[in-house]
């Protein structure tokens, strides 16, 4: 009987041993693992703190960056004008301070006498010191604004936000300081993007926040009850904290420093506590940020020490209850809103296809630009127009399209477009990719993101190039017309009268009694047979008859009346060229075509000094099709102002001119169904004019 109770006392301690190990065993698994999703969970939630958190501080300081760095374009802009106004520059600073509360401060520091040239106007002026710099300080305080001039720019240490920018030339985010605003010291952070003007470093702006902003941000957002968390700059100092007591020290760990400084992520677990640190870039600068987020270890285990107790009744099955609820309502709400985000976008997307549709198809040219003039959107009316390619101009500048005489127009559309004032059918001219110059009408808007702020511009373009070409020829219609009418009555009403009046004064020089005036009859002859030429040249243009052609040669034209020309170039100490390639014979008129080339040739005489050359060319140009009569001389060159206007009559430069000189050359071109093109500058003009090649009978 005792044997059989000590074995049944064995089997029963034996159950009782390997059911307690058993318990022990799984509680300590379990508690084991609770402990472990405990400090899990605690990681990920200080890492989902420091991330929320660090986006929005990134958020203020990029959108900061972003004011600053669209301030130093617009300045550029204005300083690009040659007529920068200081205080309209002050008042955009203002304005900017003005919308933004969040900003403490907005300033401008130029280097000396960059802006206009005028610091000597406005020393010691509201605003300014004793340099007369332009250094506006606009700061809000009670929402106020006030003005007053930027202190300690000069000094290493206290000036480094405008120093260093100078030496690098990049943006820069500067580690807190003390400075004074209305004669009170304030902690703040400062964003500086520098002004560079055609590579020239010209001065800074810059937008200061105070760390208070960045205090009443992060003291309300602690991970836990007990945990902290911290924005520190680059150099590892404790920005702000709602760990006050923080709030100026530096990071103890040099790891987590050095992290910090190379924009690294870095965490660590030492027996205290938890920490993670986040790198925040700001902007484009290289000295990026950190957010970090503590969490005490105790904190940490004694939700773990809590689940213990709780685990061996009820953990696992109301774990596997909770877990099942909150996937099941999680999976409802989820597809419920991806189902309608879904058909959202796919409504935007066929809005955004039908746009893009109606951009691509039209005509006209619709072109997307940055506030910068990068080119960022391209139709194909756009390509129609200008020749490139969207493959070719995407990411260029406009400025290739634009006439360098045209650069100012640019400033003053991106300056309005900025500003939010759009350009409405303005007439300019632009450039083509093979070169030629084209006339059209721009349409400028300003294009807005979703918080209204203007991103970039959007530009219409529309070719009248053609209308422009034909407003110019009927111009010249309309004139010779007139001269037509013109010289059909001078004609028939002058010339025969000054034919009998030559004739009377030619037998009053014969007659002897007449020997007292006979000096001053050849001078009212030589009168009489100017103005009879200047009729003769009327009659020219009006010529209304059908002109007669034959087949002809310009190489044997020209030769014909080359001692003319040499007689008339000797006389003035010049010299005639003849360079005459083998051209095909045309159908011509000869004494039309001797007098253009006559015509031609005695303007470019009379456009050189003495010992000019005057070069008379022909030859064939197989691209198109025409035989080439090139007369070029080495004179001063045409005006910009009248070369659009050649050919019209009474245009004339000389003193003694009738301006209908060219105006008949036009004339006898048109009857020749051949054009004349002008190339000048200060070297010298040459006029090309361009007979077409036809087929014709030559029997």
């Amino acid at each position: 009987m005792h044997k059989t109770i000590d074995l049944r006392a064995k089997i029963l301690l034996s159950i009782g041993i390997i059911t307690l190990l058993s318990f022990v065993f799984i509680t300590y698994s379990l508690s084991t693992e609770s402990s472990e999703m405990a400090k899990v969970s605690a990681y990920q939630s200080a890492e989902e703190s420091a991330e929320k958190n660090g986006t929005y501080v990134k958020a203020n300081l990029d959108f900061a960056m972003d004011t600053a760095r669209t301030l130093s374009y617009t300045f550029q802009q204005v300083r690009l004008t040659h007529h920068p106004d200081r205080v309209v520059m002050g008042k955009i600073l203002a304005k900017v301070l003005q919308d933004n509360p969040q900003f403490t401060a907005v300033w401008t520091l130029w280097e000396p006498n960059a802006l206009d040239g005028k610091d000597a106007d406005y020393k010691n002026k509201p605003g300014y010191d004793g340099t007369g710099r332009f250094i506006p300080y606009y700061s809000n305080r009670n929402g106020k604004i006030h003005l007053e001039p930027l202190v300690n720019y000069g000094t290493p240490g206290a000036g480094d936000y405008y120093l260093i920018p100078k030496r690098t030339n990049k943006e820069t985010v500067i580690e807190p300081c003390c400075y004074p605003i209305m004669g009170k010291n304030v902690m703040i952070t400062r964003v500086v993007v520098p002004i560079m003007i055609e590579g020239t470093f010209d001065g800074v702006v810059g937008i200061d926040i105070s760390s208070e902003t960045f205090q009443k941000a992060i003291t309300s957002a602690g991970p836990l009850e007990k945990g902290y968390i911290s924005l520190l700059s680059n150099d590892g100092r404790f920005v702000a904290s709602s760990n006050t007591s923080k709030i100026g020290a530096s990071v103890d760990d040099s790891s987590a420093k050095e992290a910090i400084k190379q924009g690294k992520r870095f965490s660590t677990t030492n027996n205290d506590s938890y920490e993670i640190y986040k790198p925040i870039t700001i902007g484009r600068t290289t000295t990026p940020w950190s957010m970090s987020v503590h969490v005490p270890m105790g904190l940490i285990l004694e939700e773990a020490t809590k689940k213990r107790r709780e685990i061996v009744v009820h953990g696992i099955i109301w774990t596997a209850i909770i877990s099942l609820i909150l996937f099941f309502v999680e999976s409802r709400i989820t597809n419920q809103h991806l189902k309608k985000e879904i058909k959202e976008r796919q409504a935007f997307q066929e809005r955004i296809l039908r746009l893009a549709s109606i951009v691509e198809s039209t005509d006209e040219g619709i072109i997307g630009l940055s506030l910068e003039g990068i080119i960022l959107d391209w139709n194909r009316g756009a390509e129609r127009i200008y020749g490139y390619t969207k493959q070719e101009i995407i990411g260029k500048t406009i400025k290739g399209l634009i006439p360098q005489d045209r650069m100012q127009e640019l400033g003053d559309i991106i300056w309005n477009v900025s500003h939010g004032i759009s350009v409405t059918n303005s007439e300019t001219q632009r450039i083509k990719k093979d070169g030629q110059p084209i006339y059209v009408y721009l349409t400028v808007s300003p294009i807005k993101n979703q918080r209204g702020e203007i991103i970039g511009m959007s530009t219409i373009v529309r070719d009248i190039t053609t209308q422009k070409i034909l407003e110019k020829e009927m111009t010249r219609m309309e004139h010779m017309n007139l001269i037509g009418e013109m010289a059909a009555s001078i004609g028939h009403e002058v010339r025969n009268p000054m034919t009998t009046v030559r004739g009377f004064l030619q037998l009053l020089e014969a007659n002897p009694t007449s020997e007292h005036y006979r000096n001053y009859i050849p001078l009212m002859i030589s009168e009489l047979d100017r103005a009879n030429s200047i009729i003769t040249e009327f009659l020219s243009i009006s010529r209304t008859k059908a002109t007669e052609f034959a087949r002809g040669n310009l190489n044997d034209i020209l030769e014909s009346i080359r001692p003319l020309l040499e007689v008339d170039a000797i006389r003035e100490d010049k010299l005639v060229v003849l360079e005459k390639e083998e051209v095909p014979d045309l159908l011509l008129n000869d004494k039309e075509i001797r007098q253009l080339i006559i015509n031609l040739s005695r303007n470019g005489l009379e456009a050189m000094k003495e010992g000019g050359q005057l070069f008379l060319s022909t030859f064939l140009q197989d691209d198109e099709k025409a035989v080439i009569l090139s007369i070029r001389d080495e004179g001063t060159g045409i005006s910009p102002e009248i070369i659009d206007r050649l050919g019209t009559p009474f245009l004339t430069t000389k003193e003694q001119g009738t301006g209908l000189g060219l105006a008949v050359c036009y004339g006898i071109a048109a009857r020749h169904d051949a054009s004349i093109d002008v190339v000048t500058n200060s070297q010298g003009t040459t006029f090309l004019v361009k007979f077409k090649l036809k087929s014709f009978d030559l029997n």
